[in-house]
């Protein structure tokens, strides 16, 4: 008899995110209801798992931060998922994905109506402007607080699949050059707000990590991470930003990314994950209340 599948879920591994989790568990929530969602557990022990409502939680013993494992037990849970759902999606707390409003209502819809086997999302940061914007609320829609975006390739992650994959650590590569002509975006929230990013910093600082090398942009010192993000800052404005498919500018930074693959095809990261942009842009209006 032929299963009749689901057709999508989402999954997140967490260790004491008592800021991101609620606003990813509201977004997900939203977009494929919370028995589709699927929360990893790594040994929380703040209190911020405890009442998930109808998430899914996966208990984990605690141990040192490995992302090679990670990645490749968070492939393997995925991977049997995809006896149940259509495709399934795999993203860190802290990222958002919307797809196009313009094109598609929610992800579910997205995932109905585009049907390659991997779908690689265009990977924005969401940039706190701390001179011009307050403070965030978590229990308000980013969109609404923040409207300054950075495009960043580290961010063009391969997030729904339809088949098994094996991710890089890091999930920003499967062993395929990525396709980055879907509507999906994927807003990143680390750089989202200034004293927040410096409280989780603390937090990650003090986890145990496999090797002294792992992890060094997540050990970073509060002056480094606030000057960083005070750089990014300070980037030049561009307002004309549509991100749709005759974008010129979206299309050109695309364009790098995909660029850089021709000379790391045999490399286990195909895209060159250093490639940042070189101005703000500002979120369109029809994104406004997405994430």
């Amino acid at each position: 008899m032929h299963l009749m599948k689901a057709p999508l879920a989402i999954v997140t591994m967490v260790y004491n995110e008592p800021e991101f989790l609620p606003l990813w568990r509201r977004h997900y929530a939203s977009q494929v209801g919370e028995k589709a969602c699927y929360v990893i557990d790594h040994g929380t022990d703040d209190g911020s798992t405890d009442d998930l409502g109808g998430v899914n939680r996966l208990c984990i013993p605690r141990s040192p931060q490995d992302d090679e494992t990670r990645s490749r037990a968070i492939a393997c849970y995925c991977a049997a998922l995809l006896h149940w759902y259509d495709a399934m999606i795999y993203v860190d707390v802290d990222e958002l994905l919307v797809a196009d409003p313009a094109l598609y209502p929610s992800l579910i819809d997205f995932s109905r109506g585009w049907s390659a086997p991997v779908v690689t999302a265009t990977g924005l940061d969401v940039i706190h402007v701390p001179e011009h914007e307050p403070d965030i609320d978590w229990s308000v829609p980013v969109s609404r607080q923040r409207t300054h975006l950075r495009f960043t390739s580290s961010m063009c992650k391969p997030v729904l699949i339809r088949r098994p994959v094996d991710w890089a650590p890091g999930f920003h590569n499967t062993t395929k050059v990525p396709q980055l002509d879907a509507p999906l975006f994927l807003f990143h929230l680390r750089y989202a707000d200034l004293m927040q990013g410096v409280k989780r910093l603390e937090r990650t600082r003090r986890q145990p990590w496999i090797s002294e090398d792992a992890g060094r942009h997540q050990r970073m010192t509060n002056e480094d991470w606030s000057g960083m993000l005070r750089s990014m800052a300070a980037l030049p404005d561009i307002r004309d930003i549509s991100l749709s498919a005759d974008d010129p500018t979206l299309a050109l930074w695309r364009a790098r990314v995909l660029s850089s693959s021709r000379s790391r095809m045999n490399d286990r990261y195909k895209i060159d994950l250093h490639i940042s942009g070189d101005a703000l842009w500002k979120l369109p209006p029809r994104f406004a209340g997405t994430f």
